[in-house]
């Protein structure tokens, strides 16, 4: 790496700080590689980190202070909220825009925010130049949250730079299950932000570093071999997977008595900040690190066969209004929305087909200390009726969604 925070962003010494340890220069030297990498891809200075919800974790802690109030969409998912919560901050539900379920900006309520996160839902951008605008008029600090959004580009600008910080999931693009990015406008924010980092890592003993590995590997193997049908039957026949609803349960109590005690303690959010990433803060190895980096081949290499499959999506009758008009295409998942989704879920799993992405219901419906956000019915409308569906496998939902007999959803609600 290069630039003013280089030195503070990779280079923390000591027993617990990476590269100043002898049995870990091998991770120190993986982890300056993928910052590097990642570097060239969006053209600034980043630094690794275990997972992009930590990366948000350190964004929030640095950039703002206890109670501030931040905008989030409530169609996001869970993990968004709960980073915001264990942040010690106030979570305000944004207006929804029923063309691609992202923030509504000329509905936005500024009064008393600090701050915004974006939500590029599934690679649909956020009108992210107008947040821009409107955030440096009112002094309120962007943060461009582009874990959906690592391949969409914005006026040929990526997603993910346009705020005072932005972060990155490789696990949902590289599908490495693990690594994220945070980079900074101001390079020189990088050190501290480094320092905040190595505090906050945990260590990974030999079989989390095996497990964060091998799991990824697996789960390539299954998508690629189409063994999804005959191990989720097995996994729901031997009690592993219930239905359980398209978010983790809330356990509003608990929650609500851990942000009472004061001021928030990482591990006693444990259970909802590790919703499907138990090691979403270790301290990743050499071998883990060398995976994640063997991804970003995957990334480019898919890229064409995405855009063929959103193309094949965005003119069937589903497609949602910001998938059809909109030029950046969402690479992630394309929204689809239909009627009776739900049904179609359960049928779609007795395919083999089991779809992922879901965010259901709203924020402010999941969790009653999130306050009602100004447009619930479109909120409840895109949420109860979307289908995120992968663009690689986007001629076989064709089929399978046209042989279902699936109907469009009814139309939106007036804001």
């Amino acid at each position: 790496m290069s630039g003013p925070g280089a030195a503070g962003a990779s280079d923390t010494a000591g027993p617990s700080g990476g590269a100043g340890a002898a049995g870990t220069a091998g991770a120190g030297d993986g982890r300056r590689a993928l910052e590097a990498a990642m570097r060239d891809r969006i053209g600034q200075e980043c630094l690794h980190v275990p997972s992009a919800r930590f990366g948000l974790l350190l964004a929030l802690r640095h950039w703002f202070g206890r109670g501030d109030r931040v905008l989030i969409s409530p169609t996001n998912c869970e993990t968004v909220l709960f980073t915001v919560l264990a942040a010690g901050l106030e979570p305000v539900t944004a207006p929804v825009s029923h063309r691609d379920g992202n923030i509504d900006v000329p509905a936005v309520d500024w009064t008393g925010l600090a701050g915004v996160i974006t939500t590029h839902l599934y690679g649909l951008p956020d009108r992210v130049a107008e947040l821009r605008a409107e955030c440096d008029r009112r002094g309120v600090v962007l943060l461009d949250d582009a874990a959906h959004a690592m391949q969409t580009t914005v006026d040929g600008r990526p997603a993910g730079t346009f705020g005072e910080a932005g972060v990155f999931s490789l696990a949902k693009h590289g599908r490495s299950m693990s690594g994220g990015f945070l980079t900074a406008r101001d390079p020189s924010a990088l050190a501290s932000l480094a320092r905040a980092r190595e505090e906050l890592l945990l260590p990974g003993g030999t079989g989390a570093q095996l497990s964060g590995t091998l799991r990824p590997v697996l789960r390539e193997t299954i998508y690629r071999t189409g063994l999804v049908r005959p191990i989720w039957h097995a996994l729901k026949a031997a009690g592993v997977i219930t239905w359980t609803g398209h978010r983790c349960p809330p356990r509003e109590d608990e929650l609500r008595a851990v942000l009472a005690a004061g001021p928030v303690d990482l591990d006693a959010m444990r259970y909802w900040l590790r919703i499907d990433l138990d090691d979403w803060r270790m301290r990743q190895g050499a071998p883990l690190l060398g995976y994640q980096r063997s991804r970003f081949r995957v990334i480019d290499r898919e890229r064409e066969r995405r855009t063929a499959g959103v193309e094949l999506l965005r003119a069937t009758p589903w497609a949602a209004e910001g998938v059809r008009e909109t030029a950046p295409l969402p690479l992630l998942r394309v929204p689809l929305l239909v009627e009776d989704r739900d049904g179609l879920v359960a049928r779609l799993e007795s395919r083999g087909v089991v779809p992922g992405f879901i965010y259901d219901p709203p924020l402010d419906d999941y969790l009653d200390l999130v306050p009602a956000g100004p447009s619930p019915e479109v909120a409840r409308w895109w949420t109860r009726h979307v289908l995120p569906v992968d663009p690689l496998r986007a001629g076989r939902m064709a089929g399978l969604l046209t042989e279902l007999g699936a109907r469009p959803a009814p139309p939106p609600p007036a804001p």
